[in-house]
């Protein structure tokens, strides 16, 4: 016989005598010889009579084994009782349809993340026994202009004829909008888009269902219309065929408010077509979305000139205000630095400033003032940013301007430049987006 001394912290110390035969393949109650109770396989787990009779007979040649059976037994039962909660709520789950509800809102979610692969490799995918080559879309540059009213005009660049400084097109019947501010955004033919609109509401649709328009003429007439609802405005139109590629989506208000969730929501909320508007105060609105890792740097620009930037993960999960506005200001662009190495910053009359990202000052806490880029003479003189973004020298830029001219700029040289040259001196910026030219192949 082999006696050990087992250390129960509720039932103090006993000796139990144990026999090393009656250790082997788990008998006697599973009884270790290190005084523990061991849990080899479900069956063994099982308390059944068999097994009731097999510790008494312990219990009458062994004593001290006792103390170890009795609380074998009501872990045993606690296990059994907690498991027994978890099955219940999940049968009623079942009952009142929500696990039902959950596993369709899954399957929505994957079968839309399928559906925005199929639609990067050029539309439906068979999958047979044997894989053919699959012959990669011919991908292009598209320019998109919309405004708040849910006009979007869509054009196609011809990228081997793109130089800098080149006017590419112009919107026609540019006054009719009157004070509906348009925006640009250029992404590739095979995107998938969200529009976002200042209610919450949002819809989704490929780059490719938009009608394709000559950049050179652009027209608010032949412009694709996402009408809004009453009181409703579209605030801005996303890329998001890439979105699995990270981890969070972070939301941003006009007045500098954010917050963060995980993309895996975003999926669902997509499906419910609704994100919610991301504000607080009755005077502000949504201003848009970006995708960001953890480790990434998250940047915001107001239109005064005050930046704010801070690693994506110790952003708020609800909705804070981060930086701290003046009553006239508002945010103009918000974005990760990614690998990017400079920060390229444009004014309403044309001037280009440069920054490397290491300028910027990463925040400590929220609510604050920001980093100021203008200075006070500026500001007080009527300068304003139109736009920002984190670029590199590779980069191209789009510059809408405000009698509806297009032009097109290699961010290597505007850097280089410090400002955009002039053209109609009447005319001042009123957006710019920033795009990677992809690779001419074949």
């Amino acid at each position: 016989m082999i006696f050990r001394q087992a250390n129960l912290p509720d039932l103090g110390q006993i000796s139990s005598c144990i026999s090393i035969s009656t250790l082997e393949c788990g008998k006697s109650g599973n009884i270790s010889i290190s005084g523990t109770l061991t849990n080899l396989n479900a069956e063994e787990a099982l308390i059944n009579q068999n097994k009731i009779d097999e510790w008494i007979r312990e219990v009458e040649e062994r004593p001290g084994s006792a103390a170890l059976i009795i609380q074998y037994i009501a872990n045993r039962l606690s296990e059994l009782a907690s498991r027994e909660e978890e099955l219940a709520a999940q049968n009623i789950d079942l009952l009142n349809g929500r696990k039902v509800e959950e596993y369709e809102s899954r399957i929505a979610n994957l079968e839309y993340q399928l559906e925005l692969l199929k639609r990067q490799l050029g539309g439906e995918v068979n999958l047979p026994t044997e894989m053919p080559a699959i012959k990669p879309p011919i991908e292009t540059i598209n320019l998109l202009v919309y405004n708040p009213l849910g006009l979007v005009m869509r054009g196609e660049m011809n990228q081997v004829e793109i130089a800098s400084g080149q006017t590419i097109g112009r919107i026609s019947d540019w006054e009719s909008l009157g004070d509906m501010r348009p925006n640009v955004l250029i992404t590739t033919s095979q995107e998938e888009l969200l529009l976002l609109f200042d209610s919450g509401r949002t819809v989704t649709l490929p780059v490719s269902q938009l009608p394709l328009l000559s950049v050179e003429s652009l027209d608010w007439q032949q412009a694709s219309v996402h009408e809004p609802t009453v009181k409703e405005e579209l605030a801005a139109i996303h890329p998001i065929a890439k979105m699995s590629l990270y981890e969070t989506c972070i939301q941003v208000s006009r007045r500098g408010f954010v917050k963060k969730f995980k993309t895996s929501f975003l999926a669902t909320h997509i499906t419910e077509k609704y994100i919610g508007t991301g504000v607080k105060l009755p005077a502000d609105k949504t201003c848009g979305l970006t995708f960001a890792n953890k480790n990434d740097l998250f940047v915001m620009v107001s239109q005064e000139g005050y930046i704010f930037s801070m690693q994506a993960d110790r952003l708020p999960v609800a909705i804070e205000e981060v930086i701290h506005l003046g009553i006239t200001d508002h945010i103009v662009s918000a974005f990760i630095t990614g690998n990017k190495p400079s920060l390229l910053l444009i004014t309403q009359n044309g001037k280009a400033v440069h920054r490397e990202v290491s300028w910027l000052e990463p925040a400590s806490s929220f609510k604050t003032k920001g980093q100021a880029l203008l200075s006070k003479e500026r500001r007080e003189a009527g300068t304003r940013l139109i736009g920002a973004a984190a670029v590199d020298e590779a980069d191209w830029g789009v510059i809408l301007h405000s009698d509806g001219t297009l032009t097109t700029y290699n961010l290597r040289e505007l850097l280089a430049a410090g400002s955009v040259p002039a053209g109609n001196q009447n005319a001042s910026i009123l957006c710019f987006s920033g795009f990677h030219m992809p690779e001419i192949k074949g």
